[in-house]
């Protein structure tokens, strides 16, 4: 994110007649914080000599325990006021599109969200609960356009996409990223949104404001500048690396697991582990922290958290060939669910997981012969 805990900029009491108010979308970027995108807002005001860039998305990595309390979900980030500049020449070192909507306001309703933000940067006032989806930097912005009676939304929405594609949209050629997110987040986010529920993507805002109106029917942005403007990366059309070094692994365990009889490894234990431990940290994250997004993760029916326990006892358990037998059993049952539930397994995932149900039932089955008389 952009800016600073601290406010910088020298803010008058209030602005003149001629202040505007603009949207600056600033496009993604390499680093993972800058995937999708951010918004800010901008006051301009030629009288008082105010360019002010106000920003949603500060916090203060100074605050006590903050890994803990942003792994917890406990992410308090806060609104600063910064010149304008300064947050171009942050946009412009990393090499990231700038596009500003300069919006069609009248005098009053930018008194008054300006005076909405001089409020909001009171300490008392300037922290909030951030979360990712629902109330961010970018949706902010939009509540304040409402909070002033000053946007209509589109009648039509365009996209009719649910938020997990639209996460996806941006991260779908970094490999580890996007499994990651498809992992964690769980069913909530394969609802589809409203259009108001879109605007948590900034590029998202900034389309949706390009066909708004104001109450009297007036279109919302009043003019557009490309403000800084780069060449954009090529991005991969095709599935990532990890899906075909999914789909690799998968083809030689399953390949293995049909030699006669089927030898058991500590590649097994590693295996059922992982599988475990994922299934353990998608649990904690459901229900152990205050993360929204994590909520309701249909991945635990295949990621067994018990999985992890009977890989550290391993052979120790007398019913260990019973548990590996249920184990394949229940995780075709697994993949099967995505069926009929809306959550669907990340495609990476499938290629290891059918493997992971063959290895299970042939190592069993080896097990079993060696007990029978």
């Amino acid at each position: 994110m952009f800016g600073s805990a601290e406010v910088k900029a020298q803010l008058p009491s209030q602005v003149s007649a001629q202040a505007q108010i603009s949207v600056l979308t600033i496009f993604p970027g390499e680093p993972t914080y800058s995937a999708w995108g951010h918004s800010a807002l901008r006051v301009f005001d030629p009288v008082t000599s105010l360019d002010a860039a106000f920003n949603y998305g500060t916090f203060d990595v100074t605050r006590p325990y903050f890994i803990p309390r942003f792994a917890y979900g406990d992410m308090l980030y806060q609104l600063s006021a910064d010149p304008t500049p300064a947050l171009l020449r942050g946009a412009n070192f990393q090499e990231r599109n700038v596009v500003e909507q300069v919006l069609q306001l009248d005098s009053l309703q930018v008194s008054e969200i300006y005076g909405l933000l001089l409020n909001n940067l009171r300490p008392e006032n300037r922290s909030y609960q951030y979360d990712f989806v629902f109330d961010n930097c970018s949706t902010r912005l939009l509540d304040l356009l409402f909070a002033v009676d000053a946007i209509q939304l589109p009648e039509i929405d365009e996209y009719g996409t649910t938020y997990r594609y639209m996460l996806d949209e941006f991260v779908h050629d970094r490999a580890l990223l996007d499994l990651g997110i498809d992992l964690v987040i769980g069913s909530e986010l394969d609802q589809i949104p409203s259009l108001k529920q879109r605007t948590f993507l900034p590029t998202y805002l900034l389309e949706i404001l390009d066909r708004s109106t104001t109450l009297g029917g007036e279109p919302i942005v009043a003019e557009k500048n490309n403000i800084l403007v780069f060449e954009a990366p090529s991005r991969a059309a095709f599935a990532p690396w990890n899906v075909w070094l999914s789909l690799l692994v998968g083809v030689v365990v399953i390949f293995v697991s049909f030699r006669k009889p089927a030898t058991i490894t500590t590649f097994d234990r590693l295996f059922l582990g992982l599988i475990g431990f994922i299934g353990l940290f998608l649990l904690v994250m459901w229900v152990a922290t205050l993360h929204h997004v994590t909520s309701a993760n249909w991945n635990i029916a295949w990621a067994l958290p018990t999985h992890l326990l009977v890989a550290i006892g391993w052979k120790r358990l007398p019913w260990l060939q019973t548990y590996l037998q249920w184990a394949a059993v229940w995780t075709v049952g697994a993949i099967l669910l995505q069926l009929v539930v809306s959550q669907a397994t990340p495609p990476t995932m499938i290629p290891l997981l059918v493997a992971f149900a063959i290895r299970m039932w042939a190592i069993q089955r080896t097990m079993r012969s060696a007990t029978t008389p």
